[in-house]
């Protein structure tokens, strides 16, 4: 007889969604932003919302230990976007490398974009333009600006003309806090050793030197009007940290610059030509002249072991109270490779000794421009960093 074998159906379990992994995040690092937290959280939550639609994002505060009320505008404000408050330790550099390490432990995130929390003018614009670039394979990618010639002074005096004439990239806003950069990018910044400097102002090189060093795909975006909220107090502070990161980063990879380069000047995506009427800057330029002088007299030991007793005898006439300064952008030139070929003497230690002349150079350059147009200053700035590459045979020889 036959046997009838009964056969349970199997028990069909209810399929198991995996969440999306967050591929974009945004990062706001802030100190003390109440002000202008929430605002420039909703900006970019809708930017994301608009160009970004198919992407999961994130929207992070990282947070030095703020203490006015960062911390509840941002997690209260109304947003599409999840939101995430991250607190780090004091200094801006210390609290990008938290963020970093962040991102990276983040399995599927793939584009990391950076927005100061301080940051005037922002636009839903910001995140297409800053974005979308990475997406078309590109590493990193830094803003184009119609700026103010005085409110970047660290940017146009040095970091600019340093990354043009020393390592050849065309470059414009090299510090910029806005920028967006590749899993890759991010990686190989925060794996790379870090100046104690880095911890502090002087992470806003850091990125530019890491991703020109590896050679990485790296491109421009242009965004527009831009300002910050000014903060002349440290002025001093953000310089030095600035000048001795990049110095400390030169004198330990002198195999990537001391050699014949060409001009290198990444491609720029949504071009832009439209003029702006830029709010007035003032400037106190009696106070610059006298910090100038009161920061020459007191690291005259280490200028004069720098620049020599020559040039040392020319400015330390100079650099006296009712004598007018007188900078101009070949002196400029010059006096910036003799700092940058000292290499005995420690980056800290020339970055404080170049603190007179950066601002005696950017009193000259302010004196020398106060009644000319924006585009005839822009034009000086860029004629200045092309100077320092067509003299760097100075450097290498």
């Amino acid at each position: 007889m036959a046997m009838h074998v009964r056969i349970r159906p199997p028990k069909i379990r209810p399929s198991f969604i995996i969440p999306r992994r967050y591929e974009i995040v945004v990062g706001i690092p802030t100190y003390n932003e109440a002000e202008n937290i929430e605002s420039i959280t909703k900006i970019v939550d809708g930017g994301l919302a608009k160009f970004f639609p198919d992407k999961k994002a994130l929207i992070i505060n990282v947070d030095s230990n703020s203490t006015d009320r960062t911390k509840k505008i941002f997690l209260s404000a109304k947003t599409k976007t999840p939101k995430q408050y991250l607190k780090s330790p004091r200094g801006k550099g210390a609290a990008l490398k938290h963020l970093f390490e962040h991102f990276l432990g983040m399995e599927g995130a793939e584009i990391l974009m950076l927005i100061d929390g301080n940051v005037i003018g922002v636009s839903p614009r910001w995140i297409r333009n800053l974005i979308l670039p990475i997406t078309k394979g590109f590493d990193h990618v830094f803003p184009k600006y119609n700026g103010h010639e005085y409110d970047a002074s660290i940017t146009n005096h040095f970091c600019y003309p340093v990354m043009r004439g020393v390592l050849g990239f065309d470059l414009r806003y090299p510090i910029a806090g806005e920028t967006a950069m590749s899993r890759k990018a991010v990686d190989r910044l925060f794996s790379r050793d870090w100046p104690s400097s880095a911890n502090n102002f002087g992470i806003d090189i850091m990125p530019a030197i890491s991703s020109v060093f590896g050679e990485l795909r790296i491109a421009e975006a242009y965004l527009g009007d831009c300002s910050n909220k000014a903060n002349t107090e440290k002025l001093a502070e953000r310089f030095e940290d600035r000048a001795s990161t990049f110095l400390e980063k030169l004198d330990n990879n002198v195999h990537q610059w001391r050699r014949e380069v060409k001009t290198r000047k990444p491609p720029v995506f949504f071009k832009g030509n439209r003029k702006s009427k830029f709010p007035s800057i003032e400037i106190d330029y009696k106070a610059m002249n006298e910090r100038a002088v009161e920061e020459f007299s007191k690291y005259k030991s280490d200028i004069n072991r720098i620049v020599g007793p020559e040039l040392f005898k020319k400015f330390n006439a100079m650099f006296k109270p009712r004598v007018k300064l007188d900078i101009s952008d070949n002196d400029w030139v010059g006096i910036i490779y003799k700092f940058i070929k000292s290499p005995k003497i420690s980056p800290s230690k020339r970055a404080k000794a170049l603190r007179p002349f950066y601002f005696g150079r950017f009193a000259t350059f302010y004196r020398d421009n106060l009644d000319k147009s924006h585009s005839v200053s822009e034009r000086a700035v860029v004629e200045q960093a092309e100077l320092f590459f067509q003299r760097r045979g100075e450097l290498i020889g």
